[in-house]
């Protein structure tokens, strides 16, 4: 299952108003004594000195990990997170304008993970379900999850487009846009954007070249 941007935001963002409380090993889960039992039982009590019931049964709880688990699908560690990303790297080169995930390094090993939220801020379970603004010292990679939903990049002169089957090749933009006088069908493969008409891309196999016009 796939989430759009707006959608990861507006998850973060409930469990931030709804005063989500860190706890260790949970997965977004209503926090109640069977819980807590369960995970001092898993985790050892030293994990949960600081947590009284009274104060937060009732109120989800869950881990940094544990927080991307509704929306992933799965039970995943930090690290975890980090190498199943289609896309990751340097958190010097974080697409800022995208919902991702941030990751912390420490010792050689990836111990935390939040969630980018695409507008300079960021949501991450520390003391509750925090939203602070991003600060780039503080994170050591980004990634970019399967399950967000990423919007596509617009295509630019000069680009590289892949061409998939079944796809025409015309003339003129206005034949490709309007799906009328067909003149080949183009063969799958890479191809340089030569020239854009609204929704109809020029490509070619040599750079400098004008090609066929399609719609892709």
């Amino acid at each position: 299952m796939k989430y759009s941007a707006d959608g990861v935001r507006r998850y973060c963002e409930m469990l931030h108003r709804g005063g989500a409380v860190y706890l260790w090993g949970a997965d977004v889960e209503i926090i109640n004594k069977e819980l807590i039992d369960g995970l001092k039982k898993k985790f050892g009590t030293s994990k949960y000195k600081n947590i009284s019931l009274t104060s937060v049964e009732g109120l989800l709880g869950a881990d940094c990990s544990g927080m991307l688990k509704p929306l992933s699908g799965r039970d995943d560690t930090a690290a975890g997170y980090y190498k199943s990303c289609i896309k990751r790297g340097a958190v010097n080169k974080l697409p800022k304008s995208k919902v991702c995930l941030l990751f912390r390094e420490e010792g050689g090993k990836i111990v935390h993970v939040a969630v980018y939220a695409g507008d300079g801020t960021l949501y991450e379970m520390w003391k509750g379900c925090d939203h602070r603004e991003f600060v780039e010292s503080q994170w050591t990679y980004y990634g970019i999850p399967e399950w967000i939903d990423q919007p596509k990049e617009p295509v630019a002169v000069g680009d590289t487009v892949t061409v998939g089957d079944s796809v025409t090749g015309h003339r003129t933009a206005a034949d490709a846009i309007n799906g009328k006088n067909a003149s080949h069908t183009m063969a799958p493969g890479k191809y340089i954007v030569y020239k854009i008409y609204g929704k109809a891309i020029n490509v070619t196999k040599s750079k400098g070249t004008p090609g066929s016009w399609v719609v892709l």
